[in-house]
């Protein structure tokens, strides 16, 4: 048999490894920083307004990043088309300008009236803008109409602002900065417990009248928005948080390599928005994704049973489908949620039966503890907080997978290392958006950064050390699974501060640093998305693009930081100022600091050695994980992958296991039944699950703020 490497694929990595003649159809250029950016700060402002203000669905909490998904639905489906539509005719582009600039001034005038805070009207002067530049750039034979690589860079920049704009960073810097001295009271004994213990440098807010203007709002206390108190705090924690994120950024740039071209990860939660970029076709106005029947089929699925529970927040008397339900199962529910389904139906039928098998094995399990009565006397609050034991099982679990798989890549990372030393080491660094040089200079200069900043605060060189190097590890590890499994929805089982506060013990923390590592659940612990993951999933989509177009895509995340960092905060403070922090989000700004000082006084009232007994249940779940692995790699037979044992006894997997168990189900009959074609077939319509689901919370987010509905949930994970 005549064996050779079949001609797509060998076209695929001619154009791969030889980018000389398609710059000019598919290389990047300014447009895509323009739409890039301005649909960036957009879903920065905008996420942070529909949860706080509008307390409507939330576009940005988690990994299946719907506010993303939506806008990029905008700009394929809608903008684009319009820009090419323009770009036939310049007097098609003229009246597109004219209307655009006359419909703002009849909507917004008088001009000087208009609310800069507004989403809508960020928005609108975008449009109004994009379509002015656009009359011009038409008279000279061009558009702004994007091509598939300016629309990865756009939808790269989407995913890093969804992962800082809510839970990710917004949320958590500033009631927490702020919260201890607005609640300290005699009865949480705050201020005689922990204000002897604060950090060295001002990284508090406090504006001496304890903060009330931020959390009641400036019309309310009569005062003024302090914006010297915020200057040097915030000054310090942009530095610590600029060492973070250049850790991993880079962590994602050295591990890309090694999980998409040696060890194949799918990557399940980029398959829609490769689905969207490579329907975008060259001499046709409509995008190939919104022209299949299939997809449409899935999206009307949500957005009809999406749609009921809208209307029945305006008219009670309409009926909508509940869709949860307690099942036979002990303490087991089961939950439907349309996107989850979507983006299970792509992962691995091993990874995915290893998912919902560990969840029913750790209910097992739990059951187990409490009938016997081993409890621990340590309280966590995020992960396992029920059972602090099957916590540390967890955890030493997530960390025996991330050593297994930094060993199996061995091979890579030494190579990484030879390379940015200068060495040879036989691998190229030339398609990668940044070299590895960079990346490594990179990774230990935040590394190094973020430890000696905990140091500088009064933490333990050593504790800072290992703490950071533990949040890492945690992160790569969240990083891995939403990689390979695609889970839309995790979080650790045990967050990094609990683990080496608890783990270790407070004695060995010292004082000063249990308050510095509580400080730590800013960045490190009731987060459900970071940009480690979120760059490691965009990083999927710069496959196609030619390599000069890589390096520029590690600028445009750089930007998509600052602008999703600096935006949300932005939007956070002034709403906050505007109508008072207890008013807009009761969780993010009164019980969330509430837990990071009181597990702060408990670790301080009650000093602890090392606790030996979970020490051990780490042990016991990394040894367990690494046998997995192990029986995993000998045994071709062996039907479950371990990948469900970290994250088996997390609240997250209630309301996730039964999507990956319906997805896994009718995979594997369509697989037994229909074949491979089949399966292929069908993905549009699970993709269109996906779709369905994110333009039903976007338009009723968009029908509630015109018609000024509050509190239109419509589908939430948890």
């Amino acid at each position: 048999m005549k064996r050779v490497v079949p001609s797509a694929y060998a076209a695929f990595l001619h154009n791969r490894l030889n980018p000389t003649g398609q710059q000019t159809q598919t290389g990047l250029s300014w447009r895509g920083f323009w739409t890039g950016t301005f649909l960036s700060f957009f879903l920065a402002i905008g996420a942070p307004y529909a949860s706080m203000v509008m307390h409507a669905s939330f576009m940005a909490l988690d990994f299946n990043t719907p506010g993303a998904i939506f806008l990029f639905l905008i700009l394929i489906g809608g903008l684009n088309v319009i820009y090419k539509l323009a770009s036939r005719r310049v007097s098609t582009a003229a009246v597109l300008c004219a209307f655009a600039v006359g419909g703002f001034l009849f909507w917004y005038w008088p001009i000087n009236d208009l609310d800069p805070h507004s989403p809508s009207v960020v928005f609108n002067v975008f449009l109004v803008l994009s379509a002015v530049l656009n009359l011009p750039l038409t008279i000279r034979g061009s558009s702004l109409a994007l091509n598939r690589s300016e629309l990865v860079l756009v939808y790269v920049m989407l995913l890093i602002v969804s992962a800082l704009c809510t839970m990710g960073l917004s949320y958590q810097l500033m009631p927490i900065l702020t919260a201890l001295f607005y609640y300290a009271s005699p009865e949480n004994k705050w201020e005689e417990k922990l204000f002897p213990h604060l950090p060295k440098h001002n990284i508090m807010v406090d504006d001496g009248d304890e903060n009330r203007s931020f959390y009641e709002g400036i019309e309310s206390t009569g005062g003024s928005i302090p914006y010297d108190a915020w200057v040097e705090p915030l000054l310090w924690w942009g530095v610590f948080l600029l060492g973070l994120y250049t850790c991993m950024v880079c962590a994602a740039v050295i591990l890309r390599r090694q999980w998409m071209e040696r060890e194949r990860l799918p990557y399940p939660l980029m398959q829609v928005g490769q689905a969207m970029i490579d329907g975008e076709e060259e001499g046709r106005l409509s995008n190939r994704l919104f022209r299949d029947p299939v997809m449409w089929m899935g999206a009307a699925i949500p957005l009809f049973i999406g749609s009921l529970r809208a209307f029945s927040r305006y008219h009670v008397g309409i009926p909508f489908m509940n869709l949860n339900w307690a099942m036979p199962f002990p303490m087991v529910r089961a939950f439907v949620n349309f996107a989850l389904i979507g983006f299970s139906y792509f992962i691995n039928t091993q990874v995915a039966a290893g998912i919902w098998v560990f969840y029913l094995l750790a209910k097992i399990e739990r059951s187990l503890l409490l009938l016997t009565g081993m409890s621990s006397v340590q309280r966590i609050t995020y992960g396992v907080s029920d059972l602090p034991f099957m916590a540390y099982q967890g955890v030493g679990a997530l960390l025996a997978m991330v050593f297994v798989g930094l060993w199996i890549g061995r091979q890579h990372l030494g190579a990484v290392v030879a390379t940015a030393l200068g060495r040879s080491s036989g691998i190229d660094d030339s398609d990668e958006t940044l070299s590895y040089r960079s990346a490594v200079a990179g990774f230990f200069g935040g590394l190094l950064t973020m430890t000696v900043w905990l140091w500088l605060m009064g933490t333990k060189a050593w504790v800072a050390f290992l703490f950071v190097v533990l949040a890492l590890l945690i992160f790569v590890g969240i990083t891995r699974l939403v990689c390979e499994a695609g889970l839309a929805a995790v979080r650790a089982p045990m967050t990094a501060p609990d683990l080496t506060m608890m783990g270790l013990g407070s004695q060995l923390v010292g004082s000063s640093g249990v308050l510095d590592l509580s400080l730590a659940y800013i960045w490190s612990a009731d987060i459900r998305v970071f940009i480690m993951a979120m760059c490691a999933n965009g990083l999927k989509l710069i496959e196609a693009m030619d390599l000069r177009s890589r390096k520029t895509v590690f600028w445009a995340i750089v930007l998509a930081i600052f602008i999703g960092a600096i935006g949300s905060c932005w939007t956070v403070f002034h709403i906050a100022y505007e109508q008072g922090g207890i008013n807009v989000g009761n969780w993010f700004f009164k019980g969330s600091p509430a837990v990071v000082y009181d597990q702060a006084l408990r670790n301080l009232e009650k000093p602890t050695g090392i606790y030996w007994r979970g020490i051990w249940f780490l042990l016991g779940g990394g040894g367990a994980m690494g046998l997995m692995m192990w029986i995993r790699h000998r045994f071709l037979w062996w039907p479950l992958h371990p990948i469900g044992l970290p994250i088996g006894g997390n609240y997250m997997m209630e309301r996730v296991w039964f999507n990956v168990f319906l997805a896994w189900l009718v995979k594997r009959l369509i697989l037994r039944f229909g074949g491979a074609t089949t399966y292929h077939q069908s993905q549009n319509f699970f993709l269109g699950l996906i779709v369905g689901e994110a333009l039903c919370n976007g338009l009723w987010l968009v029908i509630d703020y015109f018609t000024g509905k509050l509190g239109n949930v419509i589908f939430v994970i948890g």
